[in-house]
């Protein structure tokens, strides 16, 4: 890997599109340390180090602990995108819009960014309401207004770089946002567990066996993120001079193992955690309601039992197949194949194609559904049975391991790309042919 980036940074185009994520990385970095005014820090960080906003703060590197300008990171479009994705599915007017090219893409990116503000203005203010009640900030409605502009506005500039990384970078730019919020909370981390140890508070032992638990989940992400199910594919075309059908070559069909990705541990982190998002509007002092909530919630905490992490497990295995069959039509597929004249070979054309399909992703489904269940509870369980379970240390658990490997192979395989076309540009340069040689002969 180390060879393919130096061969890279060698081809100018290249190094100056790299240089630009990493002036891009610095900016993100300056942007999440400048905080807002008339925050008690103290009591914020008390906040965060509970529940949700902790792994909030992760997602965006320690800028929600620093209530910096950046705090709510790109959490707003993330949940913007996902709400669009499955309306698209739900919607006719809007699943004709995508399918209308490049202008109907636009159009539903339009309504993502509107959704985004929306989304980013309800959080922020719930962020307020939490904040306010543990002291963090003065209540008032100057203090509300100046926390929901500056944290929405914060997002929207996030959004609008990842959209000049995508154009003048490498890679998806909004992915390369999240992965640089989560990357910076890494030293962090291992500031203070070294601190921890040195104070005896954890032992290294302890911290070996987080270690290795991190590095095979980082070997299992790989693993499933690029493992595939090739369906064998005979493209058939016709010679007009027989009449008869004869194989122009095989191609494959690939089936990924994990085709939602992190989607459904998010969905179902959303869904576990709901309760806690009306207690930032009804905390635990304000009554019964909110003293119900607050055991609510400690009680799905996927952590805190056996029973949560199993309903956990169970919400991230359905959403698996929900979000799957949102992204794959395996009918359409098969309509697709047979209008262009391929088949899978032992299998009719048509609704027997559709079938299979099905069967063969509905059982790959399983190995990825089982694979992220296990993958989002380690983050839980792992501290506990190492016993590094300290309040204060949260190393990157499922979520955002997924993440962070997932964009770097993507970000990997858009170097190869453009590494890949460099390499054609050269193959497509012919020598000049012997009738232009005589003819600039003749010319001169």
């Amino acid at each position: 890997m180390l060879e393919k980036l130096a061969a890279a940074w060698a081809v100018p185009d290249i190094q100056k599109r790299l240089i630009f994520v990493l002036k891009a990385f610095f900016v993100y970095v300056i942007a999440s340390h400048i905080p807002m005014a008339g925050i008690n820090h103290d009591a914020v960080d008390k906040l965060v180090q509970s529940g949700l906003l902790n792994a909030y703060d992760v997602f965006s590197g320690g800028a929600l602990r620093r209530v910096s300008i950046i705090g709510l990171s790109l959490m707003p479009y993330i949940n913007a995108s996902i709400v669009m994705q499955l309306l698209t599915v739900a919607i006719p007017q809007l699943q004709a819009l995508s399918k209308e090219g490049e202008s109907g893409r636009r159009q539903i990116s339009k309504i993502t960014r509107y959704a985004s503000i929306g989304l980013g203005l309800v959080q922020a203010a719930g962020l307020y309401n939490m904040f306010a009640s543990g002291g963090a900030i003065q209540k008032g409605f100057f203090q509300m207004a100046m926390m929901m502009v500056v944290m929405t506005s914060g997002t929207m500039f996030l959004l609008w770089m990842g959209e000049m990384l995508t154009e003048r970078g490498i890679g998806n730019g909004t992915s390369l946002i999240i992965f640089v919020g989560i990357m910076i909370s890494l030293p962090n981390q291992i500031v203070k567990t070294f601190t921890l140890v040195n104070e005896h508070a954890i032992s290294i032992f302890g911290v070996l066996g987080m270690a290795l638990l991190f590095l095979a989940s980082v070997v299992g992400v790989i693993y499933m993120t690029q493992g595939t199910r090739r369906i064998p594919v005979l493209n058939m075309r016709k010679v007009t001079a027989g009449g008869r059908m004869t194989s122009s070559g095989q191609s494959y069909l690939p089936l990924k193992v994990n085709t939602a990705g992190v989607i459904p541990i998010i969905f179902a982190m959303s869904i576990q955690l709901f309760p806690q998002t009306f207690q930032q509007f009804w905390p635990r002092e304000s009554g019964p309601f909110g003293q119900f909530l607050w055991d609510l919630t400690s009680w799905l905490n996927p952590g805190g039992s056996v029973w949560a992490s199993l309903v956990f497990a169970a919400l991230v295995m359905f959403f698996t197949y929900f979000y799957t069959a949102v992204q794959y039509d395996t009918n359409d597929i098969a309509d697709n194949l047979k209008k262009y004249g391929s088949l899978i070979p032992g299998v009719k054309p048509g609704k027997p194609t559709g079938e299979y399909l099905d069967t063969v992703l509905t059982r790959i489904t399983l190995a990825g559904a089982l694979f992220l269940a296990t993958i989002s509870l380690v983050q839980y369980w792992a501290p506990t049975w190492t016993g590094t379970n300290v309040r204060g240390l949260s190393m990157i658990g499922g979520t955002s391991l997924l993440i962070v490997v997932g964009v770097a192979l993507e970000t990997m395989t858009a170097i190869e790309a453009q590494m890949a076309m460099r390499n054609y540009e050269g193959f497509i340069k012919t020598r000049p042919s012997d009738s232009d040689n005589m003819m600039r002969g003749r010319m001169k």
